[in-house]
């Protein structure tokens, strides 16, 4: 295992976590996106002589406005009615009333009663209103909440002229099933039509689904990753076995290549010795005859001689002549009738 095998690793593990992370942060974005369906809807005005549908969504190219002309009892242009009936079985269909259809006027709640606005709503509705529930269409938006009271501002629509209307786009193929009193505040009431409860079942479905799907990516990946750190972790086992291998090499080389200039040193050292054998050699060569040598000692750079035989003068003369010799001394001994000679060694010229 090299150096490059544990940064791929590292990086591959990087990768991977970066990718279960991105899939973990889509679950919630992915499940809202399917039980909002991105708020897709066909949408529904009112408009003089008739009605206007247009499809919307953000993920749906807004398709063509189409127009009911009551006069002349057909959609137009009839080309896209196919592609507007089609939306509206499967996405739910607004009808958004015009200012004249709305009555408005602010009422005061508790603030604790904003946890269940619509029910809140229909308590007491007679008593800000000359209506009763069955009346009307009646909703509310929260414009200011101070303390611990609450403005609410209510929006109606009288059935008697709303119910109608219904009919009529119920009739032509359009089933309303929220009626918005408020565009702004996004203030509706919700019918309850068969399709809502079958869109909801879907959407329940499809969040159920995906958030399995996702789940299981990010499952997938943590498995991943998981395999990627234990293959980073033996992979850096192996790499630290090595590494001290490798130590361990290093310090015998070191010892060897310290071994190896002392030897080299000791070999030069005694290659500028003289030897004992080349002493004797030269000796040889340049005592006088009858001298002989009984005893030879060096060491440290200094020797000692004892010759038997010759004169001690002329001895020493030839010790003279020989040029690796130096500090001669010669003392006789008179009771062995030879000569000991100190002297010391000089080093060889390189």
């Amino acid at each position: 295992m090299n150096t490059f095998s544990r940064t791929s690793l590292i990086e591959q593990r990087s990768v991977v976590q970066k990718q279960v992370n991105l899939w973990a942060s889509f679950l919630p974005l992915a499940f809202k996106r399917i039980v909002q369906r991105e708020r897709a809807c066909v949408v529904v005005r009112i408009v003089q002589g008739g009605f206007t549908a247009t499809p919307m969504s953000s993920r749906l190219k807004k398709a063509s406005k189409i127009h009911w002309q009551e006069e002349g009892g057909r959609w137009q242009p009839e080309a896209s009615l196919r592609q507007l009936l089609r939306i509206a079985q499967e996405r739910p269909v607004d009808l958004e009333l015009p200012p004249d259809f709305i009555l408005s006027h602010s009422v005061t709640f508790p603030r604790a009663a904003l946890t269940n606005l619509s029910d809140a709503i229909k308590y007491g509705l007679p008593s800000w209103s000359p209506f009763q529930d069955n009346d009307v269409y009646v909703n509310g938006s929260v414009t200011r909440v101070q303390s611990e009271q609450a403005m609410v501002c209510l929006h109606y629509a009288l059935r008697a002229k709303i119910d109608p209307v219904l009919a009529r786009l119920d009739a032509i193929g359009l089933t309303v099933d929220r009626i918005v009193l408020d565009t702004e505040s996004n203030c509706s009431v919700t019918l309850p039509t068969s399709k809502l409860d079958r869109i909801r079942r879907a959407r329940r479905v499809d969040g159920g689904l995906a958030a399995i799907a996702v789940s299981l990516a990010v499952l997938l990946g943590s498995f991943q990753v998981a395999l990627l750190s234990s293959r980073l972790e033996n992979a850096e086992i192996v790499l630290r076995s090595e590494i001290a291998q490798f130590r361990k090499a290093e310090a015998l080389q070191a010892a060897y290549t310290s071994f190896a200039a002392r030897r080299l040193a000791v070999s030069e050292r005694r290659a500028k010795e003289i030897s004992v054998y080349e002493l004797l050699v030269v000796l040889a060569q340049h005592l006088p005859d009858g001298v002989a040598v009984k005893t030879l000692e060096i060491g440290n750079g200094q020797g000692r001689l004892e010759l038997s035989g010759g004169d001690p003068d002329e001895i020493l003369q030839a010790l003279r002549t020989i040029s690796i010799l130096s500090d001669l001394k010669i003392e006789p001994m008179r009771a062995t009738h030879s000569s000991g000679v100190t002297f010391e060694l000089a080093r060889k010229v390189p």
